[in-house]
């Protein structure tokens, strides 16, 4: 039985980079034994065991078979003559194959090493084909290491998974967890770049000419990152720039269940665009359409929501390079409105009325105060 770490904290330490996660893959053992060691199993799908210390994930060493469409379709073997060239040989690019062992020795079959020297992102074997999750991986990867290049040879594959029409297979929770996990990069833009590349991007977002909007969105992506806004905001901001402006069901229906968008990703996303010529000129707007924004955007009742959909718009406004535009003036003047209308004493105003009336009643004395304010 043989221990080696693997994967992402191998490429890290050789690259001089900080990692929480540590993988390990065991060499030579069984099911069995792993149990009899103190190992909890966790694998659904494979053999994976927890460490009874220190809790970091144990794989027996495997090796897998494509056996269907899709990036479930495949068959695993996991016994202790799998060898440790076989398990890294299934993995999907050089510089996650790499394992080293107790004594700090590395074992790179598959030049992983120098790729990472000379900054290149390549498949490890023919197999990367098999798995369209690969796609996405690759397309994150390229974000997060924005100076590698993608190997030619492993850019055909991507465009062969694409024409293979394999992404059809992958759950839409699965593509949304790799996009999120992307925009999370410092470059997530360059995670689009790639899916538009190898044609990924068409399938999943036909109505988006992202050529269009390439320019927009890496200014805003760039400018949320610097922000250090959270995936919600980042992954609202990129949609804004691929929702038609005037908004419309069909495109919630079809982009934000295709991808399986969160319901706070798609509704900040929504208040934003319903909102977006409002706040561009918030300072001609009278007072009765600064009352009906506040309503359209419910901040009576989310009050916080101010603050994420500002982030949203400022940008956006970023992305368009539009300088006439103050955001900061914008989000001031917001806040001022509603912290002046929320002082109202909303119960007397609706005392002795009922139903309808009390809406009419509350509407015209916040319509009221707000004239006054302006």
């Amino acid at each position: 039985m043989k221990i080696y770490l693997v994967g992402g904290a191998v490429r890290d330490q050789i690259m001089g980079l900080s990692g929480k996660d540590r993988d390990y893959v065991v060499v030579g053992s069984s099911s069995e034994e792993m149990v009899q060691l103190g190992y909890k199993p966790v694998g659904k799908d494979f053999p994976v065991f927890l460490h009874p210390k220190t809790h970091h994930e144990y794989a027996l060493a495997r090796t897998e078979r494509k056996v269907s469409k899709g990036y479930k379709g495949f068959k695993v073997y996991a016994s202790k003559e799998v060898t440790l060239e076989e398990d890294l040989k299934r993995r999907d690019i050089t510089i996650n194959a790499i394992a080293k062992d107790k004594r700090g020795k590395y074992f790179d079959p598959f030049n992983g090493i120098k790729d990472i020297k000379n900054k290149v992102i390549r498949h490890v074997s023919p197999a990367f084909v098999e798995d369209p999750i690969r796609i996405f991986r690759i397309a994150r990867f390229s974000a997060r290491f924005n100076e590698f290049k993608i190997h030619t040879k492993t850019e055909e594959i991507l465009k062969q998974i694409v024409k293979n029409k394999e992404i059809e297979a992958v759950a839409s929770e699965r593509i949304w967890h790799e996009l999120s996990v992307g925009f999370l990069e410092k470059k997530s833009y360059l995670m689009f770049d790639i899916l538009h590349r190898c044609g990924a991007l068409k399938l999943l977002l036909p109505e988006m000419n992202y050529l269009k909007h390439k320019k927009s969105i890496k200014r805003s992506l760039e400018y949320a990152a610097k922000s250090k806004y959270s995936t919600d905001i980042k992954a609202a901001i990129f949609f804004i720039h691929t929702y038609p402006l005037k908004g419309t069901i069909k495109y919630q229906e079809n982009v934000f269940t295709r991808l399986a968008v969160p319901c706070a990703v798609k509704k900040l996303t929504e208040r934003t665009v319903s909102s977006l010529n409002d706040l561009k000129q918030i300072n001609k707007l009278k007072s009765y359409q600064i009352l009906d924004l506040i309503y359209k955007m419910d901040l009576f009742r989310n009050p916080n929501t101010l603050l994420d959909v500002m982030r949203v718009f400022e940008a956006y406004i970023k992305g368009q390079m539009n300088k006439t535009t103050a955001a900061a003036i914008t989000l001031k003047k917001m806040k001022k409105y509603l912290r002046h209308l929320n002082k109202l004493n909303l119960t007397s105003i609706s005392q002795n009325k009922s139903g309808f009336d009390i809406k009419e009643a509350i509407y015209a004395a916040r319509l009221k105060a707000l004239t006054k304010l302006i």
